[in-house]
């Protein structure tokens, strides 16, 4: 039923939320045309014929964003690949840095991507502080990846930030530390306090350059920030963990149970006990506020490598690998071949005769949705 669907209560309850005058970025106006019109003519596709007897098919293409559930599979699959294959031999961990709620509303502001930026790097900075420690790794070269969350299981807006740390560096005369033991890391006090001065400092600076920038209570400065750390073996289960939502949204279309008049009803666990199952229910217009809170402003990398985990640092992995007598495990694995469309008929295989064109490219300009065109074959270039 596709009203059962993230898409289905887009187009449902979207006539209701937009009446309400709610305002609605670029970004997201990208992201309801996108999501609204994944797999429709919109967005072009191909024509498969059998050549047994003759039964077409329309396939139409994806539209790869980001906040789309029908998307992200073979991009999630590369980005475990591409990560499993820069896992140096040593103990891995992670480690998530989490904002107190009293900040969250600076994420709404004019200045949110400047926002983001000031979480990105107060964290990866006291991150890179505290591995550098003598008394704890003592690494001058470290190396981690950042992914950013922003949701919870209630689709709730709660930025977070995953670190994966191999527990191996350089010092500062380029040879070779590593974790002493592979249950601690860098003491959780420590780098809580860090992560908390580097982030005043920097959205001092910030404040400085805007002064709209919403005001923060100061007693949020005296709070003990949410920073948690926790052993991960050789990496592979928290590449994996991650993997399942590097690309993915924060609600997938299978989680939905039931739309009923103006409300939506969807699953999520409870993770204060024990993960138990319960079901949420929002009116139409609620849910797609908070669906499209998760909608990050356009240019904003969600993903950031940093040291020797940068891709472009293949040279420092391989030689931090060498020194641990391990080596750089082999090239990913490329995407497995999309099998060949076979015939509903007969079953034997189809073949593309015809290349329809997109409607459009998205702009961020794009009315929140549209009427969706029939397939067509009046704007369609042959393939040969």
């Amino acid at each position: 039923m596709d009203s059962l669907t993230v898409s289905g209560v887009l187009r449902r309850f979207l006539p209701d939320y937009l009446r309400e005058r709610r305002p609605v970025t670029p970004a997201q106006r990208r992201a309801i045309f996108a999501i609204t019109h994944c797999r429709t003519a919109v967005m072009g596709g191909h024509v498969h014929v059998c050549g047994d007897c003759g039964t077409r098919e329309f396939a139409y293409h994806s539209c790869n964003h980001r906040s789309c559930p029908q998307c992200g599979r073979g991009a999630t699959f590369e980005w475990v690949q591409r990560e499993l294959g820069k896992r140096i031999g040593a103990p891995y961990y992670m480690v998530t840095f989490t904002l107190p709620e009293d900040l969250r509303a600076l994420f709404f502001s004019k200045a949110a991507p400047d926002v983001h930026h000031v979480f990105f790097t107060a964290a990866s900075r006291a991150l890179a502080a505290a591995l550098a420690g003598p008394r704890w790794l003592g690494a001058a070269t470290s190396g981690f990846t950042m992914v950013l969350h922003t949701w919870n299981q209630r689709l709730l807006f709660h930025p977070h930030l995953h670190c994966i740390v191999p527990g191996a560096g350089l010092d500062a005369r380029g040879r070779i530390v590593v974790v002493k033991n592979e249950n601690f890391l860098v003491p959780q006090p420590v780098l809580r306090r860090a992560f908390r001065e580097r982030f005043r400092a920097l959205l001092g600076e910030l404040a400085a350059k805007d002064p709209d920038l919403p005001a923060v209570d100061g007693a949020v400065w005296e709070k003990d920030w949410g920073v948690h750390l926790q052993p991960f073996g050789g990496g592979e289960r928290a590449i994996q963990y991650l993997g399942a939502y590097v690309s993915r949204t924060a609600i997938g279309d299978s989680r939905i149970v039931g739309v009923e008049g103006d409300r939506v009803m969807f699953r999520w666990k409870d993770r204060a006990n024990g993960g138990a199952p319960r079901i949420e229910t929002l009116t139409g217009v609620e849910f797609i506020r908070r669906y499209l809170r998760h909608v990050l402003p356009r240019g904003m990398k969600a993903i950031r490598h940093y040291g020797f985990c940068h891709p472009a640092a293949k040279a420092s992995r391989a030689i931090i690998a060498a020194a641990l007598g391990t080596a750089l495990p082999p090239a990913p694995a490329e995407t497995p071949p999309v099998p060949p469309r076979t015939c509903p008929c007969c079953g034997l295989s189809m073949s593309i005769v015809v290349r329809l064109l997109p409607a459009r490219r998205l702009t961020g300009q794009e009315a929140p949705f549209a009427a969706r065109p029939p397939p067509t074959l009046a704007a369609a270039r042959s393939c040969a």
